[in-house]
């Protein structure tokens, strides 16, 4: 080979390089572009979700305060006609109260209050006995007595309040006004609820570790429930969610979702007010949570770009392998030996060298095929959907030979499945219908409608299909006909029958067809290994059954694959 073919050839190389680096990197772009949607998405699930999961809270934080102030004004009720109509009056307000306690798995502290702010009757849970020295504390000085006794009838107080014992925790409270028959002020009712209820009830809903919920009155700003995080300050998050109710005319809506950023990290937080009370309620969702699972599946793409790369580079190498071994073969083409020794390197390397790329077409068709880049029309599907099985056919084939050495060592195994005789009627069809067309076959199917499903090897039934069809096509002259059948004998075994009226076999021909690497028409430059029909057989006593040849020769030839019974799946039809 001289130097001007050499050069001639150079960029050849060059090229095949170039266009796979270009893959390579038009396959990264897509990959980063996916992350984006994904990223994308995941935000908007999270406002979503935190709307959704802020009128959950409202709701039932609502329904759980209306309750409590439903008991209060019951303790008012009674405590009037109580004083109107006399009677013992501690007495019976501590059972009724105590009644009403028990009820209420909310309620952990009942207190009646006089006008000069003496605990009159306390009644109470059992973990709150000691919460408050009820005999001696004076709640005169309190915010809540001051509020409701200075406040209309109808004012319902809200606040929070810690108990007298040590290292008591803050319970939320709700007071109600007590008036006497003569309409002067005579005390109060004062319910009290352990906050940690709405904290627990909140984390139930499983929004994440980091997922955070408040509970404010709109018009002082006070605090009444709020889920601690360690190490983060939600103070900025919650102002800016009163401020934001605050500003909300009357008749507007009364929930907004935003998002806050501090330190790098994102916040999706939803404010709602109660209709009925002046409480705004607030839920974070962190970035920790709502974009795990994105982060997650980014590790997979870096791990899956790593993979392409390293699987890109080795196939450029192999590309580039090639391209050496293919100079060599040509700069020793007088040279017989040397060609030879060339031919046997090249093949003994082609098996990994096709299963390579194949196995790349047939992981993109299937990635294609589930969406994975977005989303495909009907149409495109059934075309990706037949490159991956006319990848995963060329893959198996092949191994046709190394599977036909184990058959012959009886090693082959069957990889059984489901098998819908129709479903792979019609897949085969469609593989092969450009073969059909170009040769203007007519192509019969009678497939049984009521067929059971099959047990069996999918793909070793769809070769011997593929190879009968295939022989029947080479065999049968332009506008000749080929029959496939499927239907259950007698017996209720699978009968797959291929059938043609092409140029057929003679008799005695029979056994030479059936044999290994045997070809009954070799003189008519028909193409073929010879392996097609062994292979059907092997396949077809792998799976229990066997294979009946019957032809004549110039009047076609029947090929009928008979599956046992043992192996249609009772019950079943596809």
């Amino acid at each position: 080979m001289t130097k001007e073919d050499k050069k001639r050839k150079t960029p050849r190389v060059r090229n095949l390089v170039a266009f796979s680096v270009l893959i390579m990197l038009l396959f990264c772009e897509v990959v980063i572009y996916q992350a984006s949607q994904a990223y994308k998405l995941a935000s908007e699930e999270a406002r979503t979700n935190s709307t959704r999961l802020s009128r959950i809270m409202t709701q039932q934080i609502e329904m759980t305060l209306l309750s409590v102030d439903s008991t209060l004004h019951r303790a008012v009720e009674h405590q009037y006609y109580n004083t109107l109509f006399g009677g013992n009056l501690p007495d019976h307000m501590l059972q009724n109260m105590q009644v009403w306690v028990n009820e209420s798995p909310r309620i952990g502290l009942l207190l009646q209050i006089d006008e000069h702010g003496k605990a009159v009757v306390a009644a109470h849970k059992k973990e709150l006995q000691n919460w408050l020295d009820y005999g001696a504390h004076s709640f005169e000085s309190d915010r809540v007595f001051q509020f409701l006794r200075e406040g209309d009838d109808t004012d319902l107080y809200l606040g929070v309040m810690q108990g007298t014992a040590q290292q008591s925790k803050n319970m939320l409270i709700l007071g109600r006004k007590i008036i006497k028959s003569d309409g002067s002020f005579g005390g109060a009712f004062i319910a009290a609820l352990d906050t940690s209820f709405f904290i627990d009830y909140f984390r139930s809903v499983d929004q994440g570790s980091h997922s955070y919920i408040s509970l404010q009155l709109i018009n002082t700003g006070t605090m009444l429930v709020s889920s601690p995080i360690a190490g983060v300050d939600h103070s900025e998050i919650d102002r800016l969610a009163l401020e934001g109710i605050r500003k909300k005319v009357s008749g507007s809506k009364t929930d907004n979702v935003e998002t806050f950023t501090k330190n790098d990290t994102i916040e999706v937080f939803t404010y709602h007010k109660l209709k009925t009370l002046p409480i705004v309620v607030n839920t974070v969702l962190d970035q920790e949570d709502y974009l795990k699972s994105w982060r997650q599946s980014r590790i997979k793409d870096i791990g899956f770009l790593t993979i392409f790369t390293v699987f890109g580079s080795v196939l450029s190498f192999f590309a580039l392998t090639m391209a050496r071994q293919i100079v060599r073969v040509e700069e020793s083409e007088a040279a017989a030996v040397l060609a030879s020794q060339a031919k046997s390197e090249f093949l003994a390397n082609m098996s990994h060298e096709l299963r390579t790329p194949l196995n790349a077409i047939i992981g993109f068709s299937e990635m294609l095929n589930s969406g994975y880049f977005g989303p495909l029309n009907p149409k495109q599907k059934e075309r990706v959907y037949d490159i991956n099985l006319c990848g995963s056919h060329l893959l198996h084939l092949i191994t046709d030979i190394l599977e036909f050495s184990k058959g012959e060592a009886g090693k082959l195994e069957l990889v059984e499945e489901k098998v819908i005789m129709q479903d792979l009627v019609n897949e085969t069809l469609r593989m092969m219908q450009d073969k059909v067309k170009s040769k203007h076959m007519n192509m019969l199917v009678e497939v049984d409608t009521d067929l059971p499903v099959m047990l069996g090897d999918k793909r070793k039934i769809r070769q011997i299909l593929l190879n009968l069809i295939s022989n029947s096509l080479k065999f049968t002259p332009e506008e000749g006909t080929i029959k496939i059948s499927a239907k259950l004998d007698p017996a209720k075994n699978m009968m797959l029958t291929v059938s043609d009226t092409g140029i057929g076999i003679a008799e005695e021909d029979i056994p030479v067809a059936l044999s290994v690497f045997g070809q009954v028409h070799r003189s008519q430059s028909h193409e073929g290994t010879g392996l097609g029909l062994p292979l059907c057989k092997m396949f077809a006593e792998l799976h229990g059954g066997k294979l009946a040849l019957g032809s004549a020769v110039g009047e076609g030839t029947t090929v009928r694959i008979i599956f046992p019974a043992s192996r249609n799946l009772p019950g079943t039809t596809a």
